[in-house]
């Protein structure tokens, strides 16, 4: 959270703009699913061929009025494969939603689909190849293009409050939310807000210039985890990410590697040294860096536009 949206806090205003939910952090709520929501579309195959950009939605059951913060959740595969509906997101996205967060999973284009970033990724393109650009670069691309198209989509809801949007991505997915996030602004690539990132055995695919990290008052918040042993994205990138981050000094973050651990693992079951699971660490991360201490449920929002 920016220090100026925290300092606002303390702000009383005349005016109450609106009450937001600020999520539990154990499993309060119910919740619906609504699927296969057309968010946008995107290009495929090269010929001008449009394809539908689709995302499942998993709502709690907060009453109207109370806009929520945005889960949005990545798949991974390599950007190759993988899907808004695999066993990795449907683990996690209920119990977030449980939890007051409004998630949406979402499908983006891959490899076999032949994707065409949009034009707003030229500048980002232009750098890593231009036309020569390898394919697994055009990949990564469109799934960041739909990643913004995604957060462009949901933003204009009435039930979820924009500066409280959090990026949740596994592999592939997390070398998306990474890239989106932080390496953005390097490429003059205006992005929405992002509050805070959730890394699971990620990297930043050493595409990027100049310092990721280099506003860590405004930069997202970053949780990550790895396993050292990882043999599909090698830990090292998340050792190469620590460095930057001490380089930079910020933004917030925390860093939980498994030793001996492969490529994946289960939330639930590993634990930090402390003993929490990973899982409820991710949640207790999010509640001491975006939400600050607040007190949990809809509040008053305070901190109007105070920068």
């Amino acid at each position: 959270m920016k220090n100026s949206q925290r300092a606002a806090m303390g702000l009383i205003l005349a005016v109450v703009l609106t009450a937001c939910v600020v999520p539990s952090s154990t499993a309060t709520y119910s919740y619906t699913v609504e699927s296969n929501i057309v968010y946008g579309q995107g290009e495929v195959g090269g010929g001008g061929q449009m394809e539908d950009l689709l995302l499942d939605l998993y709502i709690p059951d907060i009453a109207p009025g109370n806009p929520m913060p945005l889960m949005l959740m990545i798949h991974g595969g390599g950007f190759v494969g993988g899907s808004k509906t695999g066993s990795g997101i449907t683990a996690y996205a209920p119990e977030y939603a449980q939890r007051g967060y409004l998630v949406a999973s979402i499908n983006y284009r891959l490899d076999g689909d032949d994707p065409v970033p949009s034009a707003r990724m030229d500048p980002m393109r232009a750098q890593l190849g231009g036309a020569n650009a390898p394919q697994i670069v055009i990949n990564i691309l469109a799934a960041i293009d739909d990643t913004l198209t995604a957060m462009d989509f949901l933003h204009e809801r009435d039930d979820i409050y924009a500066p409280w949007t959090i990026l949740w991505g596994s592999s592939a997915g997390a070398v998306t939310s990474l890239l989106t996030a932080y390496s953005l602004d390097d490429f003059g690539i205006a992005t929405p807000p992002i509050a805070a990132v959730i890394d699971l055995w990620g990297g930043l695919y050493g595409i990027s210039i100049g310092t990721p990290f280099d506003d860590p008052e405004n930069d997202a918040a970053l949780f990550i985890t790895h396993g050292t042993a990882d043999p599909t994205v090698p830990y090292a990138q998340t050792e190469t990410i620590v460095a930057q981050l001490a380089a930079a000094g910020g933004p917030e973050n925390v860093v939980y590697p498994i030793e001996g651990a492969g490529h994946g693992y289960n939330l639930f079951n590993r634990t930090t040294p402390d003993g929490t699971s990973l899982f409820q660490a991710t949640v207790d991360f999010l509640g001491d860096t975006v939400f600050n201490g607040l007190p949990e449920g809809p509040i008053l929002e305070l901190f109007a536009d105070a920068g």
